[in-house]
């Protein structure tokens, strides 16, 4: 198993993100850095004006000390946008890619600064980075070049397997394009990765552990309500038992989150109420108080734009951290 593929495989298991997903998500990080003026250069330049150049050092070549950087030092650094378009084309929330891309990063850039040095062009071969279908497609054209490179007959093939291989990357551009926005849809796939995910932390698991995979979950509250969704109460039921597993002296933070509709002093009050309702609720489940604050932020930490209902879905977010 390659490198880059078992960061794919971590990030299904520690994410709850779908084998289809996570490469999808790589697939448009590496999108992302080949479109930076400077290419990988200009996409590292970003981290080290944001004061996080010890960070890019650590990264480059093959060594084994990468340091980590946090979903909201990525996020600061890409812009909310950036982390939002990715993860959607991929189908996961925005907590949950900002998590994933943070986790998977460090190895990517290793993985394309063998000998710490910074290429001015990615390489050509990032295959395994393509959708699924895309990937088939580019494995088969990888076994032809190896049966046949020596030959004429592969000259006259290329030119068909290249039109293939574009094809089926067009159609699945076009078909993430064309895609109409389900929130139940994404309540629903989010409810199953999460607790996928939830089921699957380990013993030993830390804070930062814990509240990843809890933000991969979405409470959609109804809209001006701070009543609990019904649907919740079986994941939140999963979640008390993990908090109370978790290493003595961890404090949680309940984030409450809205998007701008309604003025800021009522989202506010209502941000703060639905934080107090999952605490509460969490409490009643025996977690001990002491490990969980409830804090209102409004309308003030949009993950999103406010100008679309995908950005407005994404917005209104219970998220967790570890204070």
């Amino acid at each position: 198993m390659g490198t880059l593929d078992f960061v794919l495989q971590q990030v299904q298991e520690r994410f709850g993100i779908s084998s289809s997903s996570a490469p999808s998500l790589l697939s448009g990080l590496v999108s992302f850095i080949n479109g930076q003026s400077g290419g990988l250069s200009g996409f590292l330049d970003r981290f080290k004006q944001a004061g996080l150049g010890d960070v890019v050092s650590s990264w480059l070549g093959s060594g084994s000390a990468a340091k980590t950087i946090s979903p909201d030092a990525l996020q600061n650094v890409l812009g909310s946008n950036t982390i939002t378009n990715l993860a959607s084309k991929a189908g996961v929330t925005a907590s949950a890619a900002s998590s994933a891309l943070a986790f998977m990063l460090p190895t990517l850039i290793q993985k394309l600064t063998p000998g710490g040095a910074i290429p001015s062009r990615l390489p050509s071969d990032l295959s395994s980075l393509l959708s699924s279908g895309a990937s088939s497609v580019m494995a088969g054209a990888k076994q032809a070049v190896a049966a046949t490179e020596r030959s004429w007959i592969w000259r006259l093939a290329w030119p068909i397997v290249a039109a293939v291989i574009l094809g089926v990357i067009g159609i699945a551009i076009w078909r993430g394009m064309g895609a109409k926005f389900d929130p139940q849809e994404q309540v629903r796939l989010a409810s199953e990765r999460a607790s996928a995910a939830l089921a699957s932390l380990k013993p030993g698991f830390t804070p930062q552990d814990l509240v990843q995979v809890l933000n991969i979950y979405v409470i959609n509250f109804d809209t001006s309500s701070a009543q609990i969704p019904d649907y919740s109460m079986a994941f939140l039921n999963q979640a008390a038992q993990a908090i109370k597993a978790a290493p003595a002296g961890t404090v949680i933070e309940i984030g409450g989150n809205t998007d701008n509709t309604g003025d800021e002093a009522s989202n506010l009050t209502l941000s703060q109420q639905r934080a107090d309702a999952v605490r509460n609720y969490l409490v009643q489940q025996g977690v001990d108080p002491n490990t969980l604050v409830a804090k209102g932020y409004g309308s003030t930490k949009p993950v999103a734009t406010n100008d679309t209902d995908e950005g407005k879905f994404h917005n209104r977010r219970i998220e967790f951290t570890v204070r």
